[in-house]
């Protein structure tokens, strides 16, 4: 019998050997199914078959069960069930592991009376104590490898050698190639003769043989599949990593825009109330100035209706002119207070975009009258590049929502200068030109980078915050502002210049027209073409102790 090749301290692979993958206890007459899984005799007669009838049957006849390990239609053989091959394996393997449990006795295949304790692995014989010693006496068995049942290696075979089912006494030493049956000696000669028979150890070593080609034909498949399926591995927990990696970033965002939600919320709120003190301040204003055209005309009536009813004929006549301009006056005051109510209305529009809040876009807008701070403008060199020391400035342009300039009634523009580095407030001027438009100045400490961030009604105005540079303070020259050191020194030879430029004739400074005059007025410390610039400091080319020019 052909030995089971598992490794021999892989116990778990042994033990699911030798039980049912269905029912998950000890085999009992395993049957191996077509597609090669292993399933004990109950487990096969409880599977649904699927059957078909045919033509001249009165019967279904029995075709095919599914295999519930892998899940594939397999086809029986004619004698159904009961015609598929048993397991040897398998059943070996139940044994074994009785026998290491210590409930299973085997009988001495030698005496057939003593208990089996001992294997013989190259005579395939189990034998009890008395017939392993006469087993090893014999001369040609004594080099046999004999082990005890409990220490046998995973694999080993314990059944003996198969017998003819029609002649008992007959091993299955050969096969008939022809009938592709195993066979003993007895059935060669009277159901065989004239077949190809062979000797079984030779037909297993050809068999051996191809199916050892088959599985190294199986190899690149093997090597195939277990890389794709590596592959669809790495896929899953890319697929994961992705999936932890997207939860953590809707987590950011929406997190994110909420709070964007909360604050652009505060300044809607925000926006009602100062919409709402803006219109109640209005009316107010209107209110008093009504509340005194009515109060001075209804003193001008009530005067005139007492002079008309009591006054004397010569009091008439002496404040008729007094009384007859005041009236007139009263009359000609302008009634657009009287006419125009301010509007009590507030409109909130829910669709309309209103800007980036922490970088996400928000919609929902309160219609308000007066300056847009997203309408208005900031301009001037103050929002640019810098200088460390001196006084900067920019204007803030207050626009309505339609581009207008309008003045701005509410309160003053808030404006916040920080420096990035040291965290540093940078106090800002504000002044009012009462035009629409703001002035406002600062003087930066320090060099590096400002934040300007400019807030009107309680939000930022176009484009704030602004980062700005601060250049570090200027650097005085050391030279003079010449056209070339001929002129400037007098014509003296040893005059050398920033710029580098020299003439012929032993003149080591630069002249009109020579080699390396930059061609217009210069510094002669640096040779900076720019009157006013930052000295970038002494040429290498214009030494200190040669720079007449300097002291000229």
């Amino acid at each position: 019998m052909a030995q089971v090749h598992c490794p021999p301290d892989d116990m778990a692979t042994m033990k699911c050997r030798s039980r049912c993958p269905q029912c998950h206890d000890l085999f009992s007459d395993p049957r191996v199914l077509p597609c090669l899984h292993t399933l004990c005799m109950r487990c096969l007669r409880s599977l649904e078959p699927f059957s078909t009838l045919e033509r001249g049957q009165k019967q279904a006849t029995l075709e095919s069960v599914l295999c519930p390990v892998c899940d594939s239609e397999v086809s029986l053989p004619p004698g159904g069930i009961r015609g598929l091959l048993p397991d040897l394996l398998a059943q070996t393997e139940v044994l074994l592991e009785r026998l290491r449990r210590g409930g299973e006795e085997m009988v001495c295949d030698l005496c057939g009376d003593g208990k089996g304790e001992k294997r013989c692995q190259d005579c395939r014989v189990t034998m009890c104590e008395f017939c392993c010693l006469a087993h090893r006496r014999q001369k040609r068995t004594s080099g046999h490898s004999v082990l005890p049942l409990r220490d046998l290696p995973p694999g080993s075979s314990l059944s003996p050698a198969p017998a003819c089912s029609l002649h008992p006494l007959e091993e299955l030493r050969l096969f008939c190639e022809s009938c592709a049956l195993p066979s003993c000696r007895d059935c060669a000669l009277l159901q065989h003769s004239g077949h190809d028979i062979r000797p079984v150890s030779e037909v297993a070593g050809r068999h051996r043989a191809q199916l050892q080609g088959t599985l190294v034909q199986c190899g690149p498949q093997l090597e195939a599949l277990d890389a794709a399926l590596h592959t669809v591995q790495a896929a899953g927990e890319d697929l994961m990593r992705s999936a932890d990696l997207a939860r953590k970033e809707v987590e950011v965002f929406t997190d994110g825009y909420i709070r964007a939600i909360q604050e652009h919320k505060v300044r809607l709120l925000q926006d009602i109330d100062e919409e709402m003190r803006q219109k109640d301040q209005a009316l107010s204003l209107q209110r008093a100035r009504i509340q005194q055209q009515l109060t001075d005309l209804q003193t001008a009536t009530a005067f005139t209706r007492g002079l008309l009813e009591q006054g004397p004929d010569l009091h008439v006549v002496r404040t008729k002119a007094l009384v007859s301009g005041r009236l007139k006056e009263l009359n000609r005051r302008d009634r657009s207070q009287v006419d125009r109510v301010e509007s009590s209305k507030i409109v909130f529009s829910a669709k309309e975009k209103a800007g980036l809040c922490q970088g996400y876009q928000v919609y929902g807008m309160v219609q308000r009258g007066g300056v847009d701070p997203g309408s208005c403008q900031l301009s001037g060199q103050g929002l640019l590049s810098v200088q460390q020391g001196q006084l900067c400035s920019f204007t803030l342009t207050c626009n309505a929502k339609s581009g207008d300039q309008q003045e701005h009634r509410g309160a003053q523009p808030r404006v916040t200068i920080l420096h990035r580095e040291s965290g540093r407030s940078v106090e800002a001027s504000v002044q009012d030109n009462h035009d629409g438009t703001y002035h406002i100045s600062y003087t930066p400490p320090q060099p590096g980078q400002i934040s300007i961030s400019v807030v009107i009604k309680g939000r930022h105005v176009q484009g704030s915050p602004f980062t700005v540079s601060v250049r570090g303070s200027p650097r005085p020259h050391c030279g003079i502002y010449h056209c070339c050191t001929f002129c400037s020194s007098g014509g003296q030879k040893d005059a050398r210049c920033g710029c580098g430029g020299t003439m012929a004739g032993g003149f080591q400074g630069c002249g009109h027209g020579h080699k390396g005059h930059p061609g217009k007025s210069h510094w002669s410390c640096c040779g900076s073409t720019t009157e006013t610039s930052d000295c970038a400091g002494v040429k290498d080319s214009a030494p200190r102790n040669l720079l007449r020019t300097v002291a000229l």
